[in-house]
Parts: structure tokens; sequence; C-alpha cells
């Protein structure tokens, strides 16, 4: 504003623009600096405090996976032979082995070989039976035609295909689509579906022409642990509860051989290891100043946040009711404050009693009937305190909101009260400067009076 009069100063020398805007600069490096000082603090906190959130949340889910034992219900299948065998997750199940007597199998009907596929086989009308099928037929019915005919009708439970076996040789199959000795098929040719002779070319009955039982459905035979069992199918899911069986080879004993999915276990362990890691590597970060560069972390002397690693070593160094600790699972804390995770001590613990790790991991009852709550499911608790709406976290975010709203009001409050001031000044500065012009102008006309007055004298 205080460029607008450009004449200010003109009159006195003193009260100029330049002067104005020295004083303006002064009062702005005293008060609206310091405001934004604390803007440019708060917009660093509230992006630190996004990242802290981010990686609370990485370690929750982290916690969440072991606390609730997913990973212990993964099964591990090793199977010798060739058998193929998986298992769900949470199976209760031990090891056994398979001995496959026999495989199930389709029932198959080749008919006898024909010269073309597109000539008609058959002398008048008639009733093809297959089942409980009818598969009505002409005088003008191909192979070809019949085939489609069976696949329309009785295509749901029975496969037809037209096999070309050598030059002019044309076989007509038939397929149960299902394997078990339910699945037998019994095919007649009949004059209305129920009775007589049927009228198709006698060579596709005839056994000296090719008609033949290829392969009689049956039921696969197999031993269970020395038990025997038949089912209709080779892929079996109802033997045992989560277990999936296939069989693929007549006379196959496997030895099949499941265990608790120690990888996935491990797996999970360490990324637990790592987000915690992260996450107090970052909060070090935040909240301590480094005195080689003398740089300060943005949240160094919060409270709030440098006591979340307390907080949450207060669960990872707590012993259950047996006196058991995470050391005894290969997870410790450095001198730094780092997680240390042995893999080889946790793997030792899976092999001498997988259930004993998942419930002091994850809770469950052991041996004597004593409930363990699980120190992964208080670490979710505890970390689930801070992450999600309205938790600690949460309401700390909005804190930091609502100090830089305020601070935006406060700056823009105090920009408007300095311009207002210092638009009152350079007024008043214009109007002194034209009251100093205007005496200055009367002194020199006084002088001049007194000189002329002067230099006229005798």
């Amino acid at each position: 504003m205080a460029g607008t009069i450009n004449s200010l100063g003109i009159g006195s020398g003193v009260l100029t623009s330049s002067l104005i805007d020295k004083l303006k600069a002064a009062d702005t490096n005293v008060i609206i600096k310091p405001i934004d000082n604390k803007i440019t603090t708060n917009t660093q906190e509230q992006k630190s405090e996004s990242l802290l959130a981010s990686l609370m949340t990485s370690l929750q889910t982290s916690a969440s996976s072991l606390s609730y034992g997913n990973a212990f219900d993964t099964k591990t299948v090793s199977v010798t032979g060739s058998a193929q065998v998986t298992v769900d997750p949470g199976a209760n199940i031990q090891s056994f082995t398979l001995d496959t007597v026999s495989l199930a199998k389709k029932d198959i009907t080749k008919f006898g070989t024909q010269t073309s596929k597109t000539s008609p086989i058959a002398s008048s009308s008639g009733v093809l039976k297959i089942n409980n099928y009818s598969i009505a037929y002409d005088a003008t019915t191909t192979l070809s035609s019949l085939a489609q005919s069976i696949t329309d009708i009785a295509g749901s439970t029975v496969s037809a295909s037209i096999l070309q076996t050598g030059t002019n040789a044309y076989n007509l199959v038939l397929s149960s689509k299902q394997t078990g000795a339910s699945q037998t098929l019994t095919i007649q040719d009949t004059t209305d579906g129920t009775n007589g002779t049927g009228s198709l070319d006698a060579s596709l009955f005839d056994a000296n022409n090719g008609y033949a039982k290829v392969q009689t459905a049956a039921d696969a035979n197999f031993k269970y642990n020395g038990i025997s069992v038949t089912r209709p199918t080779n892929d079996i899911s109802d033997l045992i509860l989560g277990v999936h069986i296939k069989l693929t080879q007549a006379g196959d004993i496997s030895n099949v051989n499941i265990s608790t999915d120690k990888k996935t276990i491990i797996g999970e362990v360490q990324q637990f290891v790592d987000a915690y890691n992260t996450l107090t590597t970052n909060i070090n970060d935040m909240t301590t100043k480094n005195k080689a560069t003398g740089a300060t972390g943005v949240f160094n002397g919060n409270n709030f946040v440098n006591s979340i690693p307390n907080d949450i070593n207060s669960i990872l160094l707590s012993r259950s009711i047996n006196g058991q600790s995470l050391m005894d699972y290969g997870i410790g804390l450095d001198r730094h404050g780092q997680m240390t995770f042995d893999s080889t001590a946790l793997d030792t613990k899976l092999n001498s009693d997988p259930t004993a790790v998942k419930n002091f991991f994850s809770g469950g009852v052991d041996a004597n009937g004593t409930v363990e709550k699980g120190i992964f499911v208080s670490m979710n608790d505890k970390l689930k305190s801070y992450t999600g709406y309205g938790k600690l976290l949460s309401n700390f975010s909005d804190n930091l909101k609502t100090e830089g709203t305020n601070l935006n009001k406060s700056k823009l409050s105090a920009q408007d009260a300095l311009n207002a001031r210092y638009a009152i000044m350079t007024t008043k500065f214009a109007a002194y400067d034209a009251m100093i012009s205007k005496l200055n102008n009367q002194s020199k006309s006084l002088l001049q009076i007194i000189a002329a007055s002067t230099n006229t004298k005798p």
C-alpha cells in the first residue's frame, strides 16, 4: 500500500515509502514469520503422522495374521507315490498311506464299423434306448445325426462321438460322462422304445464288425491305512474332512506325510519383525536430535509419539502364564531397540511341539487345560487401540489438522491487521508529509522576504 502514494516523502524527504516498507518488513518478521514457521512444522507433522499411521497399520496387520493362527492351519503335504493329495487349511489330519487297488472307470461301448458317417444307417423308424433315454431315428438317420441326437437328448450323462479308425472306417463310441459302477450303459435297439427289434443296421451291433464293450464302469477300490474303501470316482473329497485325494495309478502305494507349514509361519513372523523395525526406526528419526548434524525430529519432545515404542514393547517383553516369552521362540530386542529373529529357534520349537507354539502365539488351551490368550492376540489388541477411525492415531491426526487450520486462520487475521495498520500509517505519513511540505514552502517564502529586506537597506 505504501507504494500507491508516489509523492510520499517529497515534502519531507524523510517519511518515504521505503521507510514504511522497512517498518512493515520488521513487523512481518516479528508477527507473521513465527506463524509461518509453526505452519511449516505442522505440515511436516501431518505428513509424518500419515507415515506413522501407515507403518502402525502394517504392523497391526502382521500381528493380526499371527493372532488368528491361520498360518498354523496351513499344512505341508509330501507324497511318495503317484497319488495326489491336498489339504485345506485347518484340517485335522495326520499322515496316512493310500494303496490303490483299482481305479474308477467310465463305461465305454464301441459300435460296429461303418464305411460312411453320412450314409443312412436305418431301414425305417425306431428308437435307440440308452439307459432311460429314448433316441428316435428314421430311414434318413446317419451315423453323424444319430451321434448328435444322442448328445441332444442324453448329453448330460452320455458322451457320443464318432471315431475314424481307418480309411472309410467310422465307429460311434458311447461313454458315460462319470466314472463308477452305477454309470453302466445299457443299449437296446427297439421299434418303439419298449419292445421289438429296431431297424438300425445290424452291423452296428455285430461283434465281428467291431461292436464291443471297450471298458466296463467300475468303482475305485483302495485302502486307506489298510482299510478297504470304494468310491465311484478317483477324485475323493468325502473320505476325510478337508482332504482331497486323486488316485492316478492302479497298484500304487503312496505314503502321505502331512505337517505344519513351518515356512509360512516363519515368513509371517519375519514380516512382523520387519514391520516393527521399520516402525521403530522411523519413530526414532521423528523424535530424536542428531548430535552430529543438529537435525531435530519433527516430533522431538512429543510425549505421545515418544511413548509408542515403550507401549508396544510392554507386550513384546511380557511373559505368558507359563513363564514363556518371545525370546524362547527366537524373537528379541537388541540394545538399539531393533527386533532380532532367530528362525532356527522357532523352527526347532515347531518341530518339537507346533501346538504349543500356536497356543503361545495365537491362544488356545494347553495340555493341562490352561487357557492362553496368545501374545499376538494381546499385540493385535494393543495396536488396534492406535489404528482405525476414532483411535489414538486418528485423534492425534485430527488435532494436528485442527491446529493447522487454526494457524492458517491466525496468519490471515494477523496479515489483515498488519495490512490495515500500514494502510493507516501510509495515509498519516502522506498527511504529515504534506504539512511538512507546506511549512517548508512557508519557510522559503519568509527567508526570501528577509533576504529581500536586507538587500534594500541603504
